[in-house]
């Protein structure tokens, strides 16, 4: 029986969508997103790691990326590792004068977070890391920004950072070949205070709630126009993941134990006397949650206790493909679950659940009962 996982630290989930790693107290965990079974343990007798607090995935290949913590003293916080998965051995570590808060790799190219100081490095085939930029994030906005790449002919031509500063959003690219700036943007911000920040590819919008969490709004990464302006319910909230489902569909998840479904699609939406407000004085219409899924309706029992703390400050990571009908919640409770959305009924069944966090690798799915939701109007 192995040891019991008393905190998770971090989830990540890789490019494909096929895999997530678990950071918490004595090493990382991958398992496969269809099953939710583990794959990979990355700590065992004969190697420990040790506490580990981020991790990032290498796009189709077997090395992992990690920051340690400030108690590890073997993989201390200041020290980023590129890590053979399959081999369990250390292909790269590099020593930063200050500690990593936050770590993202496009393409070659890695993003990493020092709190206010952004640096994005060039990855050169397992040898070294090369300092390519430096940025400085607004005081306020520490750790949050948003990286992706363009492709032309299968070939990657544009890394994209954006990032909020002061009252605007910042979008900027490289031409990748060259290392040459394109155009940069300072796009005015529609709310006071950025609360977070997500990038969905096939919509090419980025997503930004206010400080409260009420408004979202997608934003044209080409050319910086509000497109979409989502309103999620009266009451604070915190975002913390989103994935877009049927091509049309947004999923979003708020630390409050709710994740909303949103049809983008505004002629699918209920109109009502604020609405027609907002359209005159914004030129937008407020799209409205066409379904709720609550994690009160996933648990039963004393499910997810023991991670309650992990829960309430880090809520879930939502995976999906774009054009499908199912949903993976990747829960801090300790929980995954299988979701199987009926647009067009605005309902949806509980495939499975699996309670991935247990000490024992032969997990389960659980037979579970359908549970539905319907359009409501309740603000959570």
């Amino acid at each position: 029986m192995e040891e019991k996982i008393y905190k998770i630290n971090h989830l990540n989930i890789n490019e494909s969508k096929t895999e997530f790693s678990l950071s918490y107290e004595i090493g990382i965990k991958i398992f496969d997103i269809e099953k939710f079974q583990e794959k990979e343990r990355i700590s065992n007798n004969e190697f420990a790691l040790g506490s580990i607090s981020l991790t990032v995935f290498l796009p189709e290949t077997n090395i992992i990326i990690f920051v340690g913590s400030k108690n590890n003293k073997d993989y201390p916080d200041d020290n980023l590792v590129f890590f053979d998965i399959n081999k369990k051995e250390v292909l790269l570590s590099k020593k930063f004068e200050n500690s990593i808060t936050n770590v993202k790799y496009v393409s070659d190219f890695l993003f990493v977070c020092f709190g206010r100081e952004l640096k994005i490095f060039l990855y050169d085939n397992q040898k070294d890391l090369k300092e390519k930029e430096l940025y400085q994030l607004d005081e306020e906005y520490m750790n949050l920004f948003e990286a992706w790449y363009e492709k032309e002919n299968n070939k990657i031509t544009k890394i994209f950072l954006s990032y909020p500063y002061k009252k605007d959003l910042t979008i900027l690219f490289y031409e990748v070949d060259e290392w040459k700036i394109g155009n940069k943007k300072n796009i005015s911000s529609p709310v006071h205070k950025i609360q977070n920040l997500f990038y969905i590819r096939k919509l090419n919008q980025l997503f930004i709630s206010d400080e409260n969490a009420i408004y979202i709004y997608g934003i044209d990464a080409d050319d910086g126009s509000i497109k979409i302006c989502l309103k999620r319910g009266s009451y604070p909230g915190f975002i913390t993941s989103m994935t877009l489902l049927n091509n049309n569909y947004l999923a979003i998840n708020n630390l409050n134990r709710t994740i909303h479904i949103f049809d983008l699609d505004i002629n699918n939406n209920a109109f009502s006397f604020s609405n027609i407000i907002y359209g005159m004085v914004y030129g937008l219409q407020e799209i409205y949650p066409c379904l709720r899924i609550y994690f009160k309706n996933l648990t039963s029992g004393k499910e997810g206790e023991f991670h309650k703390n992990d829960f309430n400050k880090k809520g879930a990571l939502l995976v999906s493909q774009d054009d499908g009908n199912e949903l993976n919640i990747i829960s801090y409770n300790g929980y995954a679950y299988k979701i199987k959305i009926n647009f067009q009924e605005t309902k949806y069944d509980i495939i499975s659940k699996v309670y991935y966090t247990e000490p024992k690798k032969d997990s389960k799915n659980l037979s579970l009962f359908t549970s539905c939701c319907e359009l409501d109007t309740n603000n959570k």
